[in-house]
């Protein structure tokens, strides 16, 4: 998180997943969605290995998170909405995971 947490376009993220629930398996990586200020129209996805765990992760402005929720519902999907639902906030400087 180091690489994202001081940067000014970066407004939160959240550890979600198996880890995050409490049940990782042997081959489980880390999710982690980084949520970028609104401003921000670009997005970005990337897998990192630290410390033997790999880390998946998934960097998106609200606008985007907003796209993949109304895409899951349209498809009758529920995996958006439980990531955020389960996941846990590891930092959030302006309050927007909470809701």
């Amino acid at each position: 998180m180091k690489d994202w947490k001081d940067r000014g376009d970066v407004v939160g993220a959240l550890v979600c997943g198996s880890y995050a629930s409490g049940y990782p398996s042997k081959r489980s990586d880390i999710d982690i969605h980084i949520i970028l200020a609104d401003h921000v129209e670009g997005r970005e996805r990337g897998n990192r290995v630290v410390s033997g765990f790999l880390i998946e992760y998934f960097a998106n402005p609200p606008a985007q998170i907003r796209k993949y929720y109304q895409e899951d519902f349209n498809r009758r999907r529920t995996m958006s909405m439980l990531q955020f639902k389960t996941g846990r906030i590891v930092f959030c400087y302006i309050g927007i995971i909470k809701y």
